[in-house]
């Protein structure tokens, strides 16, 4: 698990539907896991608040801040519906 994969599935989230679509049919946090290994990803909740920091920073452009905000939501809505642990910031 690391940062790095956050970073991958955030940059892969965004722009695969295929791989949102699988997520969004997962019923439980170990199917959420499953789809994400499939990818070859895994990161903790704590590693995804950071790389979606790391990430905002890097936004030159109000739209790609503003899309990779909505993903941010999006994941931690999934997450809740799921039941998966989410960071206190995202609370």
């Amino acid at each position: 698990m690391t940062i790095a994969s956050a970073l991958s599935f955030i940059k892969q989230g965004q722009a695969d539907a295929a791989l949102r679509n699988r997520l969004n049919r997962a019923r439980s946090p170990r199917d959420m896991a499953r789809v994400l290994a499939e990818f070859h990803l895994s990161f903790t909740p704590d590693q995804f608040e950071e790389a979606c920091s790391l990430s905002l920073f890097k936004c030159q452009e109000a739209d790609q801040a503003q899309a990779l905000k909505a993903f941010r939501m999006w994941w931690l809505l999934l997450c809740r519906a799921t039941g998966q642990t989410v960071t206190k910031e995202a609370s």
